[in-house]
């Protein structure tokens, strides 16, 4: 197995690590309201519990780009795991509710870090014919993550669950420490020898096999840096850069405002509300395997269908889905008989999961990761990383409060209509990157710019 390989499968160990905290308040908030609980909390400060998590997640990108270009993608990766780990240990061991915010805000931190830096790391030294599947098994290892959290928290302990993800956090550590760092970034630091052993050790070749794309990156970086003599706050307001940004940021605040936080922080709440037969923690177990399942179709069709297909696909799906829960609730909060329907928004949520699993959960991820010439590429992902957490903290803290002051259907009509929307802007606005390089995306850009201002 090629240094590639093993570098992305050690990056989604990392993933892994950083998105359990996704998942854990939804089985975690409940075992904290039983008797035997080593915290005892109400709603109000489960809802700031499962929702600071992604507070901290939107400060965690400002770290990434504040170090990014001075200690490296990949130390940067490894870094992260440490607010992970002490977080982990927090909760493992806590005592007081206070603690646990704490704890989570900390653990946020560091998933913040590990999305930003990921995209960037992968989207660097993949090639182009098979980028759009590493970076977008991202989302598929965030889900297994989940997934984690959805099955195992519910039948042991918070202390021996919590433990146990700290060992994963450890595992990455030790895996990744000796795998290469991006040849983008050595090269833009000056070290030329060790851009082109870590560009060999990658593609598997000697040195010589691979002096052509060396080559081009080195120009590209050399580029890149000689029309970076202004303020890095005054390239990405350049017209081509700040369009970029702009649908960065955009698919970023999709991702997460049509529903997926309220789905995932409280899909056992969600479904016990149901009142099916079949217990709330083992249907957000099927929840997480589907997820996983078309999260894998998702990354073998990226690359061969494109981006926005699949981005258009998933955003009509989500919004049917979220319509359909928005519905069954709507009836139930007027008083219309809905015996023998109670399994509607088990089967919206299921639509959901498909049709966002499909496109707006991995590929805003993937496209941040191709979009951003290297001289802006750390603010750019820290700036989209930073929006999507922060519309992740409000949903989640918001979506308990609308529903139990105004119901549930209220929150799903929201998220319809942002749904709506993102079908909108995908179609009119979102470009296609299938199968270009990270070069050849900008020269389109720059093409684009100049036919422009010839008009």
């Amino acid at each position: 197995m090629s240094r590639l390989y093993q570098a992305a499968i050690a990056s989604y160990i990392g993933i892994v690590s950083a998105s359990i905290g996704y998942g854990w308040s939804s089985s975690a908030l409940i075992l904290y309201k039983q008797v035997d609980s080593p915290v005892k909390i109400n709603d109000d400060e489960g809802g700031w519990i499962a929702s600071i998590f992604m507070a901290g997640c939107a400060i965690g990108p400002f770290i990434t780009l504040t170090f990014s270009h001075l200690v490296g993608r990949k130390t940067i990766m490894m870094v992260a795991a440490l607010p992970t780990i002490i977080g982990w240990l927090s909760i493992a061991f806590a005592t007081e509710v206070w603690v646990l915010y704490i704890s989570r805000f900390i653990s946020g931190i560091g998933s913040g870090v590990a999305f930003a830096v990921t995209p960037m790391y992968l989207g660097e030294i993949a090639p182009a014919k098979i980028r759009g599947i590493l970076l977008t098994m991202i989302m598929t290892s965030s889900r297994v993550g989940i997934l984690y959290a959805y099955s195992l928290i519910p039948f042991i302990s918070i202390k021996m669950s919590s433990i146990i993800s700290t060992i994963i956090s450890i595992t990455f550590v030790i895996y990744f420490s000796w795998l290469p760092e991006s040849p983008y970034y050595l090269l833009r630091r000056g070290n030329y020898n060790a851009a082109a052993r870590s560009l060999s050790q990658l593609r598997g070749q000697n040195q010589d096999d691979i002096s052509e794309e060396l080559l081009i990156i080195e120009t590209s970086v050399k580029n890149e840096i000689a029309s970076s003599n202004s303020h890095t706050y005054r390239i990405i307001f350049q017209p081509s850069h700040f369009k970029l940004l702009t649908i960065g940021v955009m698919l970023a605040l999709f991702q997460q405002l049509s529903g997926s936080q309220a789905i995932m922080m409280y899909t056992q709440a969600i479904f016990d509300d149901m009142n099916v037969n079949l217990d709330g923690k083992y249907l957000a177990m099927i929840l997480g395997v589907v997820q996983i399942l078309i999260l894998g179709l998702c990354s073998v069709l990226v690359d061969r269908y494109g981006r926005r297909p699949l981005l258009l696909l998933s955003s009509i799906g989500s919004c049917i889905a979220t319509g359909t829960i928005a519905i069954y609730f709507n009836l139930r909060w007027i008083n219309i008989d809905i015996t023998g329907f109670e399994w509607l928004p088990a089967l919206g949520c299921m639509l959901y999961v498909v049709f966002y699993s499909l496109g707006l959960a991995p590929l805003p991820t993937t496209m941040i990761g191709e979009l951003f010439p290297t001289n802006v590429k750390p603010i750019c992902c820290a700036i989209a990383v930073f929006f999507a957490n922060t519309a992740g903290f409000a949903v989640g803290k918001t979506y308990q409060l609308v529903s139990d002051s105004v119901g549930t259907h209220v929150a799903f009509w929201i998220f319809t209509i942002l749904n709506v929307c993102a079908i909108t802007y995908v179609y009119f606005f979102v470009p296609e990157t299938k199968g270009k390089t990270l070069q050849e995306l900008q020269k389109e850009l720059h093409v684009d710019k100049k036919k422009k201002n010839l008009n």
